[in-house]
């Protein structure tokens, strides 16, 4: 065998011929397959003679079955030797096929496009990173958050003030067609609306008010709520001692605070990480050259749909034809609204992926069955998470993680 290419950007064309012997030889193999699975009178299926089995098979047959066979194995062999990069699949073209000739086809594929990186290691260490320290505000906003957490809440019937909690029965001819609606929330932290947060300081249970507020579609417009009050309850919250926090797992306050510092700060820090990463990565994107593929950019926007379709369905608990007449769009208008996060992301991949080539970036079996245990330990039955994830495509997704952060790590980040 030998063979010929060209490049034309991403794209490789492949000219490749396989003399008459080695073509022969499968020719001979295809005719044994195929005789093997004749059927003829007189004779057990796989034990008909060849001589008979001759008059029974067409040569086009032979020759196309002997192709296949042929084009598959080189192929297969001329892959792993150039080290090709596929991002598509092969486009086959037979150009000569005859008996006693050279088997001579045509292979087309696309490949992950050539990429001019720049400097960067000196990207990374000149991008400025944050120092991580935990303000007291912090600590104390997540503080008086677990606390109240803990709250109890009493029934009473005198008037609703700020700190009680309330709930609420309303409606609205404005709103989806004046249906029903329960809401509670603590009145006057400012989480809900504040106009009608306003208005129900010193309503009782049982009272009913209208209340206009301005609509939260269009701030120009007002709106009419019809207001019932379910339940006003007076919100008594722990004091925060030895006792507390032991009912929340530690020996002492003193415990309980370094527990919530370290935790606020170690949320930082991921944080942190997450926004350096992005920082530098597209810092390296601005002076990267390469010409992004169309296949992979079709591919990143189909995914970045599918994605959206799981979540109408998970948190909107709706169709997705329904979600479209929503939104007014279609799925084709949708998808076009993806192309430049599609081709960030598929830039960032190209990027990402020939550091790994160029820092030799290799993940052992080891590592990710390391990164297996610690992610099923954090279930219930770790035996059966451990096997989930050993024998799902879950697998891939860690080694590409532990790719992506050993790529980082490499960069100082």
């Amino acid at each position: 065998m030998n063979y010929e290419k060209k490049q034309e950007k991403n794209k490789i064309i492949y000219n490749i011929v396989v003399d008459v012997e080695e073509y022969d030889k499968y020719c001979d193999e295809a005719f044994s397959q195929i005789a093997r699975q004749l059927e003829i009178k007189g004779f057990r299926k796989g034990h008909i003679p060849l001589n008979i089995a001759k008059q029974y098979v067409d040569s086009p047959d032979i020759l196309s079955h002997a192709a296949n066979n042929c084009i598959e194995e080189k192929w297969f062999e001329i892959a792993n030797k150039e080290k090709i990069e596929a991002i598509s699949s092969a486009n086959v073209k037979i150009l000569k096929m005859a008996k006693g000739n050279p088997l001579e086809f045509e292979v087309e594929i696309e490949t992950l496009p050539e990429i001019e990186l720049p400097d960067y290691k000196k990207i990374a260490k000149d991008t400025p990173k944050k120092e991580i320290k935990v303000d007291e505000k912090e600590y104390k906003d997540a503080l008086n958050w677990l606390i109240q957490s803990r709250a109890k809440f009493f029934q009473k019937n005198e008037e609703a003030k700020k700190g009680d909690l309330i709930e609420i029965t309303y409606s609205s001819k404005d709103l989806d067609d004046n249906k029903e609606k329960k809401d509670r929330f603590i009145l006057g932290k400012g989480h809900y609306i504040k106009e009608l947060e306003d208005e129900l300081l010193g309503v009782s249970k049982g009272d009913k008010k209208e209340i206009e507020i301005k609509d939260p579609k269009d701030n120009k417009k007002k709106i009419v709520l019809n207001v019932v009050i379910d339940s006003v309850q007076k919100m008594e919250l722990p004091e925060l001692n030895d006792d507390f926090a032991k009912s929340v797992g530690f020996e002492s306050v003193e415990d309980l605070e370094k527990s919530m510092r370290n935790g606020i700060e170690q949320e930082k820090k991921m944080a942190e990480k997450q926004r350096i990463r992005t920082e530098v990565l597209e810092k390296i994107a601005k002076e990267t050259k390469v010409d992004l593929p169309q296949v992979l950019i079709e591919r990143e926007k189909e995914a970045l749909l599918q994605n959206l379709k799981n979540r109408v369905s998970y948190e909107l608990q709706t169709t997705f034809d329904d979600y479209l007449k929503q939104v007014k769009e279609t799925e084709e208008e949708i998808k076009k609204e993806f192309e430049e996060v599609a081709k960030e992301r598929v830039k960032g991949f190209l990027i990402l992926h020939e550091i790994e080539k160029k820092e030799n970036v290799v993940i052992t079996e080891d590592e990710i069955d390391k990164k297996i245990e610690e992610l099923a330990a954090q279930y219930p039955d770790k035996d059966k998470a451990r096997e989930d994830l050993k024998n799902s495509d879950a697998r891939y997704y860690i080694e590409d993680e532990l790719k992506r952060d050993k790529i980082f790590s490499i960069l100082g980040c």
